[in-house]
């Protein structure tokens, strides 16, 4: 009985850290987008609308980590690592982003002298 215990405890103590690594989809990315049916609703609600402009900025991305944690890599100072839930993965990119396309190109020249050979550029959305 006393052995049975102690092989319980053995085995919860060996998968605890694996377990504890796996990271957790959250609810949100499983839920299915609400449809609206006809005469459900007369009109959805209006989104607020601000006095903003839409600008185009770009970023280098680098690498992106499905089955591997960032922490297990030295990575450049100028590089960040962002997790993404619900597709489970890691993105690691510049932590600036660029107005122009010439500089940020001109930091993707850099990173691949530095060795980061697949990186590429991102379009991101911003408002000012």
């Amino acid at each position: 009985m006393n052995i049975a215990k102690y092989f319980v405890l053995l085995i919860n103590i060996c998968l605890l850290p694996i377990l504890s690594q796996a990271q957790e989809r959250p609810s949100y990315c499983d839920e299915i987008p609400v449809m609206y049916d006809k005469g459900a609703m007369a009109k959805p609600p209006a989104l607020p609308k601000f006095e903003t402009t839409p600008v185009t900025e770009y970023k280098v991305q680098v690498a992106i980590l499905k089955f591997t944690h960032p922490k297990d890599y030295p990575f450049h100072k100028y590089l960040v690592a962002r997790y993404r839930p619900c597709e489970q993965v890691w993105v690691v990119e510049t932590k600036k982003c660029f107005r122009s396309r010439q500089e940020a190109e001109d930091m993707r020249s850099e990173l691949k002298d530095l060795g980061y050979s697949g990186a590429y550029l991102v379009e991101v959305l911003a408002y000012e």
